[in-house]
């Protein structure tokens, strides 16, 4: 029984003393982060105030840049991370400065051998800087950066290549979506593309082509949102044939935005009861954002569905069709699916 006692007080002591060691490791790490930050304050203090003349477009005469040129040692690293900061907020006159500052410290040039250095965190912020001082000689490495093993990496390559906005870099994003164990996210590779200009339209029509549906599925949507109307014959194929059932879905919302008054057929035959409920779903509104009165008949047939959703889907798109579709609502006016429809009309209007 002592033993047992000597032993629990012995486990005891020692997971006090883990605990203890635990806190004063925090507190350390504190303390240091504290002294780094007062010592980064105290050293860009004297650079504050052209720092503030030059991001605030009031450097006229180009005397703040040039002071921030001068900086050298710790002082310019602090400066630059504090600019690269700023650069996330600023844009124009301002932004083109304070990114000489980084070219004239060298700051652009280490960014791009820091694109292969080993670690991973150094490589990111690389990418980022080198992205936010829109950097359009470097393309060619931050497509590379696509392929890294770390998926920060990836991410910060794909926004870098957005902030320049190069579409002779469309193809690559939109690719990397789908290379296996080292694909991009899908939300960071749309991101990125939207920024790239008219001069993606063809690259989207090769990815609704590719054999990866979620890249199919991104090219689909940015050809909706960009309204890029030469992509309709593949939208048109990916709704009737793609095996995937987002695929579809999504070509059928990218046609009801840009599609033609014959689109109007394409969509309704996927209303139709054998396919599945969320495609008839995404091309009843469809057929409402398109707006084409040939829609009308299989919208009212849709009113008695017994979906609620669609029935009430069916009714906002015949209220978006204006008095030709209000006039196929006649006889249906108690319906619960017809009132929350007007319902919802009438409240979009008010907040309008």
């Amino acid at each position: 029984m002592i033993v047992g006692g000597a032993l629990l007080l012995g486990v005891t002591l020692a997971v006090l003393g883990g605990c203890l060691l635990l806190v004063l490791a925090v507190v350390a790490v504190r303390a240091r982060r504290r002294s780094r930050q007062q010592r980064d304050e105290m050293l860009l203090s004297p650079l504050r105030g052209p720092l503030i003349t030059l991001a605030s477009g009031e450097d006229d005469d180009g005397s703040a840049t040039e002071q921030l040129t001068w900086a050298t040692g710790v002082t310019r690293t602090v400066l630059d991370r504090n600019i690269v900061e700023l650069l996330t907020k600023i844009r124009g006159g301002p932004a083109d400065q304070l990114v000489r500052v980084l070219e004239v410290h060298g700051a652009v040039e280490a960014a791009t051998g820091d694109l292969r250095h080993r670690s991973s965190v150094r490589r990111a912020r690389a990418a980022q800087l080198l992205g936010l001082a829109r950097a359009d000689h470097t393309v060619p490495q931050l497509v590379e950066a696509l392929r890294d093993e770390s998926v920060e990496v990836r991410n910060s390559a794909a926004y870098a290549l957005g902030l320049i906005g190069d579409p002779s870099a469309a193809g690559p994003v939109l690719a990397a979506i789908g290379m296996p164990d080292r694909g991009l996210p899908a939300a960071t590779a749309a991101e990125a593309l939207q920024s790239m200009g008219v001069g993606i339209s063809e690259v989207l029509r090769e990815g609704m082509r590719d054999d990866n549906a979620r890249t199919r599925v991104v090219a689909a949507h940015l050809s909706g949102e960009r309204s890029f109307t030469r992509g309709l014959p593949e939208l048109r194929h990916l709704l009737d044939h793609d095996a995937d059932l987002t695929v579809r879905e999504t070509a059928a919302t990218a046609i009801g935005r840009l599609g033609r008054d014959e689109d109007a057929v394409v969509l309704a035959r996927h209303t139709a009861t054998d396919e599945p409920l969320s495609l008839r779903r995404a091309c009843v509104q469809a057929l409402g954002e398109l707006g084409d009165g040939a829609a009308v008949p299989v919208l009212a047939a849709l009113l008695d569905d017994p979906d609620p959703r669609l029935a009430e889907l069916s009714a906002s798109a015949l209220l978006a069709l204006g008095p030709v579709g209000r006039d196929a609502l006649s006889g249906h006016e108690d319906d619960a699916a017809v009132r929350t429809a007007r319902l919802v009309a009438s409240l979009q209007k008010a907040s309008a």
